[in-house]
């Protein structure tokens, strides 16, 4: 296993590396600036700031992780995300205040409106500013505690705990720089966390995770902490909302999947390791808002005792009018040895 993997190619590839290079010196002027205090990082007093985000673009499961940090914070804890793709102008959107969820796609992001969803007693707010949005829960739902979704490379807002998320089954984003790559920032930028979670752990066998693991800790400070995380299905969510146990409810049946997300192969895995037999997957790009004519064009391929499956994240962005169609796979993040990362959460 190496850190760095092949890009494309030729004169693209050429390209993209020389594109690469240009991307990595705003990058590195920009980490500059901050680290010499030239651009400020603003701190909200009174209140602790969890920051979650890893240094890749695309899915590492970012939302269910943020989602079971809130639930083992409990009581006082707010969600403040950018509020990628949303429609809302609003500076600071409050999606949920912790009883009812304010706000549906696509005036919310599908992120946002997922952590609304599993977090009932949680406020979720979007602020692309995300000082703005710490404020805000703060000052309106008296949160004690803010977790700040993928912000790991957001440098404006102080935190005091900075986790980083490490990806299994892709560690480091091919190994460059956008756009040859995935990485948003250099892998050296590792060192600015104070704790590591590996998601998909439940992926690889053991002997890759001691490799990832070996692979990382020079990136790291001396001491950090390093947590694997599985991200597994946890039930089948019905059109009536009930909840039904996944592997029963799969084994055995010819389904159809619809999803707009960063790994669809994975939820398509995931679906057949259930007992499922897949007959169809109709993908769209991550984040992609589903109209009317699309989701009416894939339920007529549906025939009786076919479920329709989507993701969580997909369901938010289908028509109000058309969900009921959906049998939804749920997911959850469970992170071992979880009595070592609620101290380090509390220390």
């Amino acid at each position: 296993m190496t850190a760095l993997q092949p890009t494309s190619k030729g004169i693209l590839g050429i390209l993209l590396i020389l594109l690469s290079l240009l991307y990595g010196l705003a990058v590195r002027a920009r980490l500059f600036l901050y680290g010499a205090g030239i651009l400020p990082t603003v701190k909200v007093d009174g209140i602790q700031v969890i920051s979650i985000g890893n240094l890749s673009v695309g899915g590492t499961g970012k939302t269910p992780v943020t989602i079971r940090v809130a639930k083992m914070i409990g009581e006082k804890c707010a969600v403040v995300s950018r509020g990628y793709g949303r429609r809302s102008n609003e500076p600071v959107q409050v999606v949920a205040d912790g009883a009812n969820i304010l706000a549906d796609y696509p005036s919310a992001a599908d992120e946002a409106l997922l952590c609304a969803m599993e977090l009932k007693n949680v406020p979720v707010i979007c602020a692309p500013r995300r000082t703005d949005g710490i404020r805000a829960a703060k000052e309106r739902f008296g949160a004690r505690t803010v977790i700040l979704d993928d912000a790991f490379s957001h440098l404006a807002a102080h935190r005091d705990k900075n986790i980083l998320l490490v990806d299994a089954l892709d560690p480091f984003g091919g190994g460059h720089l956008l756009p040859a790559g995935k990485l948003r920032e250099p892998l050296s930028s590792a060192k600015r966390a104070e704790a590591v979670i590996i998601t998909r752990a439940n992926h690889v066998p053991p002997g890759r995770l001691d490799d990832i693991r070996e692979l990382i800790a020079p990136l790291l400070r001396t001491g950090t902490p390093v947590f694997p995380c599985d991200i597994a299905p946890d039930g089948i969510l019905a059109p009536s909302g009930e909840r039904l146990a996944a592997r029963e409810f799969l084994r055995g049946k010819s389904v159809r999947l619809l999803s707009g997300i960063a790994s669809p192969w994975q939820f398509e895995e995931s679906v057949t390791e259930l007992g499922a037999k897949v007959l169809s997957h109709d993908r769209f790009a991550d984040h992609h808002p589903y109209t009317g004519g699309e989701i009416a064009q894939i339920a007529s391929q549906v025939r009786e005792g076919e479920p329709l499956i989507t993701t969580q994240k997909d369901l938010v962005r289908i028509p109000k009018n058309a969900r009921g169609a959906f049998h939804t796979l749920a997911i959850s993040a469970k992170i071992r040895e979880a009595e070592a990362f609620r101290e380090f959460l509390t220390s």
